[in-house]
């Protein structure tokens, strides 16, 4: 993704740090996002929540439609990108930054009630919080570029972040609820998982220290 992020996007190399940084994040994010729902096919018997995509009547197994459907996921994020891009230049970069942030976490939040709303029913405490870690993420980007396609990326990074890294770094005995059973069939990694805190932490005091230099 670094590699492409420089051969495809000239304007890359004038990014600080923490840009590059989260917008990889965010990058390696929605690749592995489409590869699980639209591409991988797996048994789906363990889990209550399908990991491919879905739709009321079951898992959509047609691999031309699923990818028909992935596309349209990449379009909608490009979409919140064009959308981005036609908002006034003498809008302050703080709200620019705040409406594309806004924008991808509603769309993320919409998206979200779908995959699991159509099986567990919708959740209005859930709903909110990638709209709101969104607009966060809108606006710390803006503190760093006045891209709109930076921008989106670096929203995209940072609300993954705060959703993932963070939540789950917090939360002791989180387990997903997409999985049938709450207790996993190798226990051994209940006690391991503890390993995976280090590098965590270290994801996030990168961004910590990159964030806070917008020179770099």
């Amino acid at each position: 993704m670094a590699l492409g992020l420089a051969l495809l996007h000239e304007s890359a190399s004038s990014e600080s740090l923490f840009v590059l940084y989260v917008s990889i994040f965010a990058l390696t994010r929605t690749a592995t996002e489409f590869w699980k729902l639209f591409v991988r096919v797996e048994p789906q018997d363990d889990y209550r929540i399908p990991t491919q995509i879905h739709w009321v009547k079951g898992i959509v197994r047609n691999p031309v439609l699923r990818l028909i459907l992935g596309i349209g996921f990449l379009s909608s994020i490009y979409g919140i990108y064009a959308l981005g891009a036609v908002i006034p230049e003498d809008w302050a970069v703080e709200a620019r930054g705040l409406l594309i942030g806004l924008s991808i976490g509603i769309a993320e939040a919409i998206a979200g009630a779908y995959e699991d709303g159509s099986i567990e029913g919708f959740c209005w405490r859930k709903f909110p919080k990638s709209p709101f870690f969104g607009a966060v993420g809108g606006v710390i980007a803006s503190g760093h570029t006045s891209d709109p396609a930076f921008v989106l990326l670096a929203a995209i990074g940072s609300m993954r972040m705060f959703l993932e890294l963070l939540f789950k770094m917090l939360v002791r005995d989180y387990v997903p609820g997409k999985f049938m059973s709450l207790t996993g069939p190798y226990l051994q990694w209940a006690a391991r998982r503890r390993y995976f805190v280090v590098p965590y932490a270290v994801t996030w005091l990168l961004y910590v220290a990159l964030c806070s230099h917008a020179d770099w």
